[in-house]
């Protein structure tokens, strides 16, 4: 069967998406504060990102880990002090990677491999998923946060905001890449760092969509954001109740 003798059939990536300006504005309009950004290409220097020890083949990782690098050197340093809290700890940093067709250019190497019969390197094996990137971030920078991987950049921002929300993470790295999927096509890549921008609501019904800025509702030791009842606490309610059903109930004076 030959994989490639046909293009997918697909339209590819909404292009904007791809560009630094176009994800900040989305994780704005999503409630989410931006602490840094980065994206690729940033300037006609840049033409083939940094080749890294154990990836092949493919520009999906090395533009994925040059744009984290960028967006992360950019973060801003924390104020000056006369010395650490005693009880001060790195943030905990999530990886979200964000790719509508994932490595592209791999998954052709290896079509065109299989087609041809030539034997394919066990370095592409261990890069086939995007999360293997996301893994050597992680070391690289010492991210301890989750890693999660999407097809989309809605699914990333609320991906993020759910991880932030909960507390599973005190900021996560974004990081969005769309290798060229046509012959004049070009590859391009954005990341954001984001952190809880605490200034929306998170959904609830009746809200008018804007509240002072506060901490996510999600939070240990906050408040929710807004006077209406969360979902997610009526989620955990109707649970309550469906469980309360579920028990068997003894009226008064009948053995249990």
């Amino acid at each position: 069967m030959n994989l490639t003798a046909a293009p997918p059939d697909v339209s590819g990536p909404e292009p904007e998406q791809a560009h630094a300006p176009a994800l900040t504005a989305a994780a704005s309009t999503a409630g989410l504060r931006v602490l840094a950004s980065a994206g690729w290409p940033e300037s006609a220097e840049d033409r083939t990102p940094p080749v890294i020890a154990g990836f092949v083949v493919s520009s999906f990782s090395p533009l994925a880990a040059e744009t984290a690098r960028r967006c992360l050197l950019r973060r801003a340093a924390p104020a000056a002090t006369t010395g650490p809290p005693a009880d001060e700890r790195p943030p905990v940093t999530a990886v979200v990677v964000v790719s509508p067709l994932g490595d592209l250019a791999g998954a052709v190497h290896v079509a065109e491999a299989v087609d041809d019969g030539t034997r394919i390197g066990p370095l592409l094996f261990f890069q086939a998923v995007p999360n293997a990137v996301a893994g050597h971030l992680a070391a690289r920078w010492r991210l301890t946060g989750p890693v999660v991987c999407v097809g989309d950049t809605a699914a990333g921002l609320a991906v993020t905001a759910l991880l932030l929300a909960d507390g599973d993470a005190d900021e996560a790295l974004l990081i969005r890449v769309d290798q060229a999927h046509t012959a004049d096509g070009h590859d391009r890549a954005a990341a954001v760092l984001l952190g809880p921008g605490g200034d929306g609501c998170d959904g609830c019904d009746g809200c008018d969509g804007y509240v002072a800025a506060r901490p996510l509702p999600h939070r240990p030791g906050t408040e929710p954001q807004c006077d209406r009842e969360p979902q997610y606490a009526r989620e955990a309610q109707y649970d309550r109740e469906a469980q309360h059903d579920r028990e068997p109930h003894h009226h008064e004076g009948e053995q249990p």
